[in-house]
């Protein structure tokens, strides 16, 4: 099968196949990006993000969310399904943490009333900013039904890893997820892209409040590769 380079980010490599089933290779990397905005290597990383995501991704596809994963290639890689994927993230938060503690001056670890959604801008040389819905259907990002649906589904997303996560004695903090369209012969459906890992996930430990995910990047990156094994360990994946 071959294969060109379509797009390098900071963590992932997207290629196109020959195949005429419109499908993607993803390939995890063994790279992270910083504050300043430094690349640093973290050999290890790509593998164990690629075992959970594949891992996490099937249990939703079981429970009937739709998500681009088809299957793991191999230790870094997996085939995706193609899908014209929307420029914007949604921030979706459980717990005060982040700007909801340096912008509301809310007590860090607060139990918020239900998870609270933040729309954000998928650019990262931007710092991903926080952009309203009628800003969205202003700009024609995104029509009023389609923000709707992004927020029915990115709920019931995180809920559901809310409690998958709760299995291991793991609280789901924060999540960024990403959705696109495609067209599946008679409608356009809405789909979950990316990846569900740490490096997406915000992870405290259910019993110490350990920090356990992303947040660990810039901290603690050899701390963070063994934290990712441990979500791995627990979560009983072999790699």
């Amino acid at each position: 099968m071959q294969r060109t380079k379509i797009y390098q980010g900071s963590s992932k490599t997207l290629f196109q196949t020959d195949q005429e089933d419109f499908t993607l290779v993803m390939a995890f990397n063994d790279t992270a990006k910083q504050v300043d905005g430094s690349i640093i290597e973290i050999p290890g990383k790509g593998v164990i993000n690629n075992n959970i995501s594949s891992f996490l991704m099937q249990k939703l596809d079981m429970v009937g969310i739709e998500n681009h994963f088809i299957e793991k290639i191999n230790m870094r890689e997996q085939l995706v399904q193609f899908v014209d994927v929307f420029p914007i993230q949604l921030s979706i938060t459980s717990l005060a943490s982040g700007r909801y503690v340096t912008e509301f001056g809310m007590e860090e670890g607060y139990v918020l009333d239900g998870p609270v959604i933040d729309f954000r801008i998928k650019n990262s040389s931007l710092k991903y900013p926080v952009i309203n819905e009628h800003q969205i259907e202003g700009f024609a990002w995104l029509s009023s039904w389609e923000i709707k649906e992004l927020k029915l589904k990115a709920t019931r997303v995180f809920d559901f890893l809310s409690g998958i996560f709760a299995g291991i004695e793991v609280r789901l903090v924060e999540a960024k997820l990403e959705f696109g369209k495609v067209y599946d012969g008679d409608e356009f459906v809405i789909m979950l892209v990316d990846e569900i890992s740490p490096d997406t996930c915000m992870l405290w430990d259910f019993n110490t409040n350990e920090r356990l995910g992303f947040e660990l990047l810039t901290i603690d990156p050899q701390k963070a590769l063994t934290s990712y094994k441990n979500i791995c360990d627990r979560f009983g994946i072999i790699s």
